[in-house]
Order: structure tokens, then C-alpha cells, then sequence
């Protein structure tokens, strides 16, 4: 089975504009069309002390750019998220900033930024077409019935115009990345302990209120830490099989593993990801993240469930 992540449109044609209101070919511009209610502006971040980050005004989504990295993020107030930016170093790879905005007139609040952020960072991770840097999974929008129609329409004129503008990072003439090799920050590196063997088909049995889930580019997967300081990953955990080039090979190697006992399965639709079977003690919650997701990353990847109790949907 294949995935599409065309959108529909109810368009045949349509005609974007540029307005550049300063100097110069790689000046600040407004890319727009008068059938949208979106407008993006490209902005260069070569000098971060410019006014340039003054002309997009209200809520906004944006992507944060080079020529094959990217960071997905909203904001009520561009001027004030970004001077937070500026100083973050897993942020300084940025050159260009694509700033989608409500226009001709602001949006009254964040909801199209926050429908935007994450629709527009789950296209983007589906695409593969650059690497994404987001530490974590950015929030699921809640949409109300008569509002969805609006908020779609929103997301098709936003990436249209966003590949106007030059934004790659969704849609793209090139090849897919390779790798995902992103600025990943290893708060637990390799140590002795984590080269102890896996146990495999082991019964497990979460403690009450003590499972953690991940939080790592949308992966699923559940776990909880035991009293041996190891970490126990449950059935039904999705393994993103990619493995960064920054990855050691031990993650390689417990896979490798994992295969030989049946404990991964294929996930119809989904080529990049595969399904563990059974429950997993690991050494230690460092040493399972990394064989999850494939990347040198830690612990703090494993974060409380943001739904413990069972959901019920009354008709």
C-alpha cells in the first residue's frame, strides 16, 4: 500500500505574487495569491539584529531553514520567539526563516499557527526531504466539525505558497536525505552496562501510573523503568529504521538480534518503520531509545504519558 500526501485542491490554477518592500534579490518577501487568506514571508537571517522579523505580524507557523535542515514551530509574536532562537545554539544552522501568517489580515489567535505547525512538520517528516530538528513531537491540534474545512484550506495554501517561496522542506525536485542525522544531543552516552545482552519474549507488566511513552518524530512506543536500573519496552512499539550516521553500532547489532527472534514485523504502508512483538528489557532507557529510534539520543526522549487513563467518547 502507498501513501499519498497530496492534498485535494478546488483550484486548477492560480497566480502567487512576490512583494519585495525593501532592496535587493534576497531581500524580505511576501508570497501571496488573491484567493488565499495566507500570506508567506521569506526572511533572511544572516543579520539576526535586522527589523526584518517586524513585517510578519501575529499568530504564525514558520520553518526554520538551511539547505537540508529544518525546524517547524509557531508563535503568537515572531520577534520574541526568535530572539530565543538566536540565542539557542541547536538553532544556529538557520539562514532563512518562512514565516506563514494570516493575510491580508492577522489571524485573532494561534489556532491556524498550532493546525499549521504540526500538519506541516508531519508532511515534512513523511517526505523525508530534509533533516528535521525538532527535539520533540510538536502538539496534535484539536479541531472542532465546522471549523476542519477552514484549517484544511489554510494547510493547502500554506504549502503551495511555502514551495512558492522556495521552501523545500515539504515539497522537493531532489532526493530524499539518506540519513537523519540531526543536532542530536546524547545526554546518556554508551557505558559498560548498556552492553549487556537483551531478554526477549519477557512477561511484563507495567506499575501502575509509572509507563512512560516516547517522544521522538511521532514514533509510537511505550515502556517503564525497572527496579535494576534496565528499562522494558512493550509490545506494539514502532522502530524507526533508519539508522542515523551518528548512531554506534550496537544499535545495529541489537536489531540484528531482534530479527533473529521474530520480534519485529513489517508495518503495511509505513517502509521506514517496523513493529516490535514482544516485550524487551533493555540495560538501561538510554540504550532502548537508541535502539528505537535509531538515533544518539538519551533518556529524556522517555516522558510521562500524556494520557494515563483510558479515554471515553460518549456517543
Amino acid at each position: 500500500m502507498s501513501l499519498s500526501f497530496d492534498l485535494p485542491s478546488s483550484r486548477t490554477t492560480c497566480t502567487s505574487k512576490i512583494f519585495r518592500p525593501g532592496d535587493g534579490i534576497t531581500s524580505p518577501r511576501l508570497v501571496h495569491h488573491g484567493a488565499s487568506r495566507v500570506g508567506v514571508w521569506v526572511i533572511p537571517l544572516a543579520d539576526r539584529n535586522s527589523t526584518d522579523l517586524a513585517l510578519a505580524v501575529g499568530p504564525a507557523a514558520y520553518v526554520l531553514m538551511n539547505r537540508e535542515t529544518a525546524y517547524f514551530g509557531e508563535t503568537k509574536n515572531i520577534n520574541m520567539r526568535f530572539s530565543k532562537h538566536f540565542a539557542d545554539p541547536a538553532k544556529a544552522f538557520a539562514r532563512v526563516a518562512y514565516v506563514v501568517v494570516g493575510y491580508p489580515e492577522p489571524w485573532s489567535n494561534k489556532d491556524p499557527a498550532f493546525y499549521l505547525q504540526y500538519h506541516l512538520w508531519s508532511i515534512a517528516q513523511a517526505a523525508r526531504h530534509v533533516v528535521i530538528t525538532n527535539e520533540w513531537t510538536p502538539t496534535i491540534p484539536r479541531v472542532r466539525a465546522d471549523e476542519r474545512a477552514e484549517m484544511e484550506r489554510i494547510l493547502e495554501d500554506a504549502r503551495q505558497q511555502l514551495f512558492d517561496a522556495g521552501c523545500l522542506a515539504l515539497d522537493s525536485y531532489f532526493d530524499r536525505v539518506p540519513v537523519v542525522s540531526s543536532t542530536e544531543r546524547d545526554d546518556d552516552p554508551i557505558g559498560p552496562n548498556d552492553m549487556e545482552p537483551m531478554l526477549i519474549d519477557i512477561v511484563a507488566t507495567p506499575p501502575a501510573g509509572g509507563e512512560l511513552e516516547l517522544n521522538y518524530v511521532g514514533l509510537w512506543a511505550r515502556g517503564y523503568p525497572t527496579s535494576d536500573r534496565g528499562f522494558v519496552v512493550m509490545p506494539g512499539a514502532e522502530f524507526r529504521w533508519p539508522i542515523n550516521g551518528s548512531a554506534q553500532g550496537i544499535v545495529d547489532t541489537r536489531r540484528s538480534e531482534l530479527e533473529a527472534k521474530h520480534a519485529l514485523a513489517t508495518i503495511p504502508g509505513a517502509a521506514d518503520r517496523k513493529r516490535l512483538l514482544v516485550a524487551v528489557w533493555f540495560p538501561s532507557a538510554a540504550i532502548a531509545a537508541k535502539v528505537i529510534t535509531g538515533a544518539h539520543i538519551g533518556s529524556r526522549v522517555w516522558v510521562p504519558r500524556r494520557y494515563p487513563q483510558p479515554i471515553i467518547i460518549a456517543n
